[in-house]
């Protein structure tokens, strides 16, 4: 009806009017449904439990491989250079834990499938790395000097695992690292 010549109550308008009108309430409730639906979703078969017991054994051997050439290198802790006739076999014990970790790096490694981010911070760790080979391979470096590069290296690379690691852990979830990530220097 385009006009409506019907009378109004004096005082009583639309709005008002429309409010007095009683709720429909539905024949029943929808949430039983939705929350059904929701469930079924976010309900997903889980895998087997072994792979998370494996890899939190393998951190632990990875853990205790890693402490233990930092005991044997004396009180001096990380950052001290060995000094005296230790100065081999603490040598000798971070190329070993240097190869381990560029081992362990392979590993995990395997697909390079995750943000432009990490991959970026991956790519930042590899230059850092060849920076320091590059150092290591000048035959006129100093014993000391030579020992503090591969200690950086060690770190270095326990740091690029480290981002391998949670990147493949953060993958088993069913995940993706999200946001920026920063290399600091």
């Amino acid at each position: 009806m385009p006009d409506d010549i019907r009378p109004h109550p004096p005082g009583l308008t639309v709005a008002e009017a429309l409010s007095r009108l009683p709720l429909e309430t539905p024949e029943r409730s929808a949430w039983p449904v939705l929350a059904a639906r929701i469930h079924a979703t976010t309900d997903r078969p889980r895998g087997p439990r072994w792979p998370f017991a494996l890899a939190a054994a393998a951190a632990a051997v990875l853990a205790l491989a890693l402490v233990l050439p930092l005991r044997l290198a004396g009180p001096g802790g990380s950052d001290a250079a060995p000094q005296g006739a230790a100065d081999a076999t603490a040598l000798q014990a971070l190329m070993q834990e240097s190869a381990q970790l560029e081992g362990l790096l392979a590993t995990i490694s395997g697909a390079e499938s995750g943000s432009a981010n990490a991959l970026l911070l991956g790519l930042a760790f590899e230059e850092r790395l060849r920076d320091i080979d590059a150092a290591l391979a000048d035959p006129a470096l100093a014993d000391d000097a030579e020992a503090l590069l591969w200690q950086r290296r060690v770190a270095l690379l326990r740091d690029y695992a480290s981002l391998r690691g949670t990147e493949q852990w953060v993958a088993m979830q069913g995940g993706h690292f999200e946001g920026d990530l920063v290399a600091t220097y």
